[in-house]
This record gives structure tokens, sequence and C-alpha cells, in this order.
């Protein structure tokens, strides 16, 4: 009996055994398959993260330029932002990562003008001692779906934080319901599209299936002409509260809520917006689009009637009613910002209020072409207004630190000292006038001529401008490259900087942007901030240029140790025997100035071998920093110097700090400590001298005067430290003793 029951039991193993090994051949010929794809390199690698391909960038990875072909198959892709980050998270590192669409990729600026890139400048100079990366993972006409997807891959990177701001697209956007560029109104079914989508064999399979259906589709079709707005839309008319609206919304939902519960269960802190949109200046698109007066546009109508009347309130009302009713929906409605809110509430966000921030720097509160491009994408105003929106939320959240709130910069210094110029103005406006030459801006049965075809520039500026939007392939920072360089042939110093800053905003991982930015700067006398770019660029690139330029300001400021490291920094990357000769001419004046003869005398004989004897006369050391004035002050600065030549304290003082909102210099506010140092404020004049004291501290006349100071408020220890440094600068002072003599003093009398 045993030995009948123990043969069933064997006969079912068996037949369990069998059933697996037929089920897994099927699994096992189809890995063989994904194996075979990759080792021949089919199809794609579509992860959100990539290895940076630049020579030098091994340790940096970059968001994938084709991960768009993942979402996109009917229609062409936009490549994401170039933000690079490091592999290996390093040590005193804040790590953000941005998601959302054409919004936050910046549209129709450049990278330069991005919200991230904004934000990402004004953190680092809130938190100098952490290294901020900053990496924007947008691309246009994406909705939840793609950002559900790279939540999923985002969270594996060790993120500090996460900034979202989604929802228009989310009606139109790949995979949305009323999109072209879909495959299933059915979630489950896109959501498994999406992974699957990774695995070669489904490339294949999915590629010759497009390849079958785009053939009969041609066919029996015409091919839609115009902007990629109006070709992605396959429903334009989805009316408010219709199925395939709260299809919408629900997707959404789940969604979103799907990624913010993976990033908080993570304990990644996440800031999420909600939604802009104009208002009071952009008519319902469905209204506009068909030719007739729709519901929408009735209430649009009435609403500006209310505006005109000055009944604010209730246009307020009318306007927003108005916006949510337009069927072609390329604008949230305000049931997305609820549902916003509602995820926000749910797991416990950081809310960003951006409706609220606009609507308060917009009359009556009501957003239109002041803060807007056309229908959803800001300016530039609007665009320093996302970045301080988000900026204000993660200074008050605390999750970067605490910070000295004197030393931030209000959002109008940020944005007049930013790189963008009058250029960018003319690519975003001829953006923008192309996409409203089209449906939905104007009737879908319109028959008008091409706009970039018909253009005539007014302007060489403007012909740059319409040559790069007309040719997708032209570098734009290559036609920018090339204005900077033809200003700086023609003496325009100022002009060839703001081009060449507005590249190195648009790519500020590629050392050579530096580079140019500062080499301009020292032209126009603004030495810190080219001393700061030139470090800044040997974080990505060894050079000799960055190095010798570093060198020769350190000379200029006395910093003679700084001066060597630097100018033995370039002789290691010098590949010239003349370069190298430059060098060593240099070290003998530093090595000479800062009293260490045995080198001195080493790098002579050196000079002598290569008989260039001519570098061992030494000029008379004079500490010149103070005639480097910055160009964007100096008007100022003269007005300033000529009112305290005629004892107009007062006057030069105002002056000053009217400078101060312009551009912050040095030289500004050594001149305001003189001036307090003067009227006889000594806590003000401490204070100023302290603001700059890294500038000034190697000249022994700054230092006596701030040690004097740091004696007479009682600050002793300062006053010592900055005495031993004095004795280190300068040891022949003569100042010295008098000063070691008050600090003693001081120091028995109190």
């Amino acid at each position: 009996m045993n030995i009948k029951a123990s043969g069933k039991e064997k006969s079912g193993s068996n037949k369990w055994l069998f059933k697996i090994i037929t089920l897994s051949i099927p699994l096992i010929f189809l890995l063989l398959i994904e194996g075979g794809l990759r080792l021949v390199s089919y199809g794609d690698n579509l992860s959100l993260f990539t290895e940076n391909p630049i020579e030098g960038y091994e340790d940096y990875l970059i968001v994938n330029p084709i991960v768009g072909k993942k979402y996109f198959q009917k229609f062409e892709y936009s490549l994401p932002p170039n933000d690079i980050f490091l592999k290996k998270k390093a040590e005193g590192t804040f790590r953000i990562f941005v998601m959302g669409s054409s919004t936050v990729v910046g549209f129709p600026y450049s990278y330069n003008l991005m919200f991230s890139r904004i934000l990402h400048k004004r953190l680092e100079e809130t938190y100098p001692n952490k290294h901020i990366e900053v990496i924007n993972t947008a691309i246009t006409a994406v909705n939840s779906f793609t950002l559900r997807d790279f939540g999923r891959q985002i969270r594996k990177y060790e993120p500090d934080a996460v900034l979202i701001y989604a929802g228009h697209n989310e009606f139109y956007g790949a995979f949305g319901v009323g999109s072209n560029e879909s495959m299933s109104k059915s979630r489950f079914l896109t959501r498994l599209h999406l992974y699957l989508i990774d695995f070669r064999v489904y490339q294949l399979i999915r590629n010759i299936a497009s390849s079958t259906i785009g053939k009969i589709a041609a066919a029996k079709s015409e091919q839609v002409h115009g902007t990629l707005m109006k070709r992605i839309v396959g429903n334009s008319n989805i009316e408010y509260n219709s199925d395939e609206y709260k299809l919408a919304l629900k997707n959404y939902e789940e969604n979103m809520g799907d990624l913010i519960r993976w990033l908080s269960e993570d304990e990644i802190p996440v800031f999420l917006s909600n939604l802009v949109s104009n208002v009071k200046d952009i008519r319902p698109l469905s209204s506009v689009s068909t030719g007739t007066n729709d519901e929408a546009g009735k209430v649009f109508s009435k609403a500006a009637q209310a505006y005109n009347m000055a009944d604010y309130d209730v246009a307020y009302e009318l306007f927003y009613k108005a916006k949510d009713l337009d069927a072609v929906r390329f604008r949230a409605s305000e049931d997305i910002n609820q549902i916003i809110l509602k995820l926000s509430e749910e797991y416990k966000t950081y809310a960003v209020p951006m409706l609220s921030s606009f609507q308060s720097h917009s009359s009556h509160n009501l957003i239109g072409n002041n803060l807007l491009t056309e229908h959803v994408h800001p300016n530039i105003d609007g665009s320093f207004l996302m970045a301080d929106a988000f900026y204000s939320e993660i200074i008050k959240s605390e999750v970067a630190g605490n910070i000295e709130e004197n030393e931030i910069h209000s959002t109008d210094y940020i944005k007049q000292n930013w790189g963008y110029t009058e250029l960018d103005i003319l690519l975003a406006y001829h953006r923008v006038a192309n996409i409203k030459h089209y449906w939905p801006f104007v009737p879908i049965n319109a028959n008008i001529p091409d706009y970039l075809k018909t253009y005539r520039p007014v302007s060489k500026l403007d012909s740059i401008a319409i040559k790069a939007i007309r040719d997708p392939e032209l570098s734009i920072t290559d036609l920018r490259l090339d204005l900077a360089k033809s200003y700086s042939a023609a003496g325009n110093f100022p002009a060839a900087y703001y081009e060449y800053e507005a590249i190195l905003y648009t790519n500020p991982y590629l050392a050579i942007n530096y580079r140019d930015a500062a080499g301009i700067l020292i032209n126009l006398g603004d030495l810190p901030l080219a001393l700061k770019y030139f470090k800044k660029s040997l974080e990505y690139e060894k050079s000799f240029y960055a190095s010798y330029r570093m060198g020769e300001i350190y000379l200029i400021k006395a910093d003679y140790e700084n001066a060597i490291s630097s100018f033995k920094q370039a002789f290691e990357s010098a590949a010239d025997d003349n370069d190298k000769i430059k060098i060593l001419g240099k070290l003998y004046i530093a090595y000479s100035y800062i009293k260490l003869p045995k080198e001195a005398v080493a790098i002579a004989a050196k000079l002598k071998e290569n008989n260039a004897g001519e570098y061992l006369s030494i000029p008379p050391e004079n500490y010149s920093y103070y005639n480097y004035i910055p160009f964007k002050t100096s008007p100022q600065i003269s007005t300033a110097k000529q009112f305290i030549s005629e004892r107009k304290l007062s006057e030069a003082l105002s002056t000053l700090e009217s400078s101060l909102k312009i551009y912050d210099s040095h030289i500004a506010r050594e001149l305001m400590g003189e001036i307090y140092l003067e009227m006889g404020e000594n806590k003000m004049a401490l204070t100023q001298f302290n603001r700059v004291y890294s500038e000034f501290c190697f000249d022994s006349q700054f230092l006596t005067k701030i040690i004097k100071l740091n004696i007479d408020l009682g600050e002793y220890d300062e006053a010592e430290s900055q005495l031993k440094k004095l004795k280190t600068n300068d040891p022949n002072s003569g100042s010295t003793q008098m000063l070691t003599n008050m600090l003693l003093q001081a120091q028995q009398t109190n």
C-alpha cells in the first residue's frame, strides 16, 4: 500500500516537473533571443540614465539622450536637458531630481532659462559648503505615465529631494486619452508596455508591428502637417466631465499617487507644485480652433466683460470656468490642481504654491501674458518666479540645511545678473509665433502660409534667431559663440561676455564655457568672478590657460601661496616650452615677493639654462587689486569716488548701496567700509570689511584697518588672528608692533 502511494506521488511529481519544463522552454527561448539581440547590439538602452560619453567625464551619468524613444513611436521626441551627476555620490552632496514636461524643459527658451538651472545656481550660492546637483529629467509632451516610469528609476540614485511640476499634458501627452501617441486606453496595458519595452525582444516585435501598421496607415491617409502640438492630438474635443475627461484624471491621480508613494516610502522629500495657466489673455482654444463661440467662449466673453467693468471677483471666477470648459485640453483644469492638493496632503509632500505665487504677481490675481508666453509656458519673469517658488519651499523645509539670511540675493538681483541676452528673447518669440501659427491657435481648417518660410528678419540678430529655428540641426551654442567672438573682435567686451555667460548657463558642465567667460571678465575688471569661473572649470578639466590665469589673478591679489600653486599646476599642463618659460618667470616673481630665496634662486637657474634672463627682472611689489572694478557698476563706483573726494560721504554711500542692487561688487563694499570708518560707524565699517575679507586680506593696509576695528569693538580673538596673518603676509610691516601693543593694552584694560 505504501509502495503504491509512493509511486503515485512520484508520478505526480514527474507531471509537475514536466509542466515546469514545458512552460520554461518558451521563457528560455525568449531569454536566448534577448541575449542574442543584446549581443548584436539590436535595439536601444532606454533606461533613464546612462554613462556620460564625453572623454574626461567617465565619473558622471547623464539623462539618456534617447530615452524619449521609449514613449514616442509615431512622433519625434525631444532631447532631455544636459544635466550630469556623479556615479558615486560624494560626501556633502545634495542631489535633486526635477520632473515634468515642456514647461520644466524651459520652452520656449533654451536650457539657460530653465527654472531648474536658475534654482541650481541659487542653491549653490546659498549652500557654498555643499556640492549641489540638480538633474532635470523633463521631456516635451510627456505626462504622468512617463513620470511614473521615471520615478521607478530615480529612486535608485540616492535623491535628497524630488521636484515635480506636471499635469498640463495629461490629455494629449504620450499615452494620454486624447493623444495620437498611444497604444491603449487601459492603464494596465500601458504600464505593461512601458515595462516590456526595456527588453530587446519586445522592441523587435514593436518595430515589426509599427512598420507594418505605418505602411498601411500611410497608404490610407494624408500626412498631418504642423507643429508637434498639432500632430500629437488624436481627439481634439474632450468635454468637461466626459468619460475621457474622467479617465484622464483617474490615470493622473493613480500614476502620480504611485510615484509619490514610492518616493515617500524611501523617505525622499517631494516638492509637489500646483499648476498655472494663462486664463486672462488666451481665449478658449476650442472656441478659437472651431471658429464658433462655444460654451467656453461665451463664458470667456462674460469674464472679459466683467474685467472691463472692474468686477474682478466675478471675472476671476468666469476666467477659470472658461479655461476648465475649454474642450481642447492643453491647459490643466483646476480638477488636476485639486488632485495635486489631495496627493500632497495624503503623502505629506512639501506643497509648492506656484499658482498663488503667479497670481500674487498678476493684476487682480489673473495670470496672463504678464508671466506666460502663450497658454502655459512661462516667460523670463515667470521662469524666475518658478525657481523662486521651489527655492523658497526648499529653504523653508530645511532639508538642505540652515542658511544665513544676509547671504541671499533677491530674485530681481539674480535675474539681472543671469546669463541670457536679446538672442534668447528672439528665439522664444519665433518659437511661440510658430506654434501660434497652427491649430489650436487658429481654426483647424485655416490655410495660413508657413511662418518659418515666410518670415523676413529685421536685423542681423533676428536673422541668427530665425536661422536657428528653421534648422534644428544647427547648434544655437555655436551660433552664439560666433556672435560672442564678433563682439569681442569689435572691442565690445560687455556684449561678448553676456553671450559667453549665456553659453555657460546653457551648458554649465563644460570647462571651456567657464574659461571663455572668465577670459572676458578679466578684460572687464571682474577678477573675483573670473577667478571663480576658472576654479569651476578645473572641476571638469585640467587646463594650462585656467591655471595660469588664476596664478596671475592671485599675484594681483598678493596671494602668493595660491599663485605659486596655480603656476605649478599650469606648468604640469603646459605643452609648449615657451609657456613653461613664462610660468617659470611668474614663479620667480612670486617666490621673490613671498621671501623664499632658495626657491627663487632655483627658478633663476632654470631660466638662465633656457637663455631666458629677461624674466629675472622683478617689477616693484605694488598692490593693484583695487584698480580692477567690475564693469557692471563701474559708473556708480566712479561717481562714488568723486563724491568721496568732495567729502560728500552720504551721497557716496547712497550711490554705492544702489550699485549693490545691480551687482554685489567687492570694490563697492570696501569703499562703503571706508566711508563708515570716516563717519565713525565702526561696527558698520567692520561688517562691510568682513564681507570682502577674502578679497583683500593680503593687503597690509586693509588688514591694519580691520585689526584696529576689531580691537576698538572688543573682538580680540579676531584681531589676534588677523595680526598673525599680517605678520605672515608682511613680516617687515612697521605697523605690526604698534598693533600688537594696541591689542595688549586693550586686553589689559578690559
